[in-house]
């Protein structure tokens, strides 16, 4: 077997990652100049450019006029990645129960799991903060009978997808989802602790099993001043939706 040595760019891609990461962690945000970096990392002007231009794509450093890079300190979410969100963000979270019950049937979320209006289906509301402030509101369906028992499950800092991958043998794999601002209402206002009328992102996302069963229907709403979502779809065409 043969092996390569690592190129300049990537060396210096995986400096600056860890460069990131100490400065979060002690709670800085400004980068070191264009000049500091060359010198630090002892590479070209044109390799450094592209290695920031890398990562200000992927929303981990952003340019201020006159100000040079500067660490987005917001939570990265990528729309199109298909794991739990406990997987994606970094920091100590709590997710909160907020409550759990068998519910009357909701007509879009039946119709997505394929029910009957009449059949009652399993309804999961939490609350998750991260890094101590709370971060998103959580509502998720999925179907009761499917499912027999997830009702006693308690998913109190418990991923969903775990739940139903390791209780359950089932793995969402793929999904949809709508990104929409919305209002804070006395509920969301409340529980997130923010003004009434606060701009939030709703996601409400539909995600299908490893054999293209409608598994789960849920709507997720964050606080929109902490995130930012991007989209890494290095295949476009298999995101097209079907004829």
């Amino acid at each position: 077997m043969e092996y390569k040595d690592i190129s300049p760019a990537i060396q210096s891609e995986e400096q600056l990652r860890f460069l990131v990461q100490e400065k979060t962690a002690s709670g800085e945000i400004d980068m070191p100049s264009e000049r500091a970096l060359e010198t630090e990392l002892g590479v070209s002007r044109t390799t450094l450019r592209r290695t920031l231009d890398t990562l200000e794509k992927e929303a981990i450093v952003q340019k201020r006029n006159r100000k040079g890079m500067v660490i987005n300190t917001k939570q990265t979410i990528n729309i199109l990645k298909m794991n739990s969100m406990s997987s994606q963000l970094p920091g100590e979270q709590i997710i909160t129960v907020v409550s759990n019950e068998v519910a009357n049937g909701v007509p879009e979320v039946n119709q997505f799991l394929g029910l009957d209006l009449n059949q009652p289906i399993f309804k999961l509301i939490r609350l998750r903060e991260v890094s101590g402030r709370p971060f998103s509101f959580e509502i998720s369906y999925v179907d009761i009978r499917r499912f027999a028992g997830i009702a006693a499950i308690d998913f109190n800092n418990r991923s969903l997808y775990h739940v139903l991958e390791k209780e359950f043998k089932t793995r969402p794999t793929y999904g949809r989802e709508e990104l929409r601002f919305v209002s804070a209402d006395e509920e969301l206002s409340d529980s997130l602790k923010v003004p009434l009328e606060t701009p939030l992102f709703e996601v409400v996302s539909k995600a299908f099993d490893q054999n293209d069963e409608p598994v789960e229907y849920s709507k997720q709403y964050l606080i929109g001043n902490q995130i930012k979502y991007k989209i890494n779809a290095k295949h476009i065409f298999d995101y097209l939706e079907d004829e």
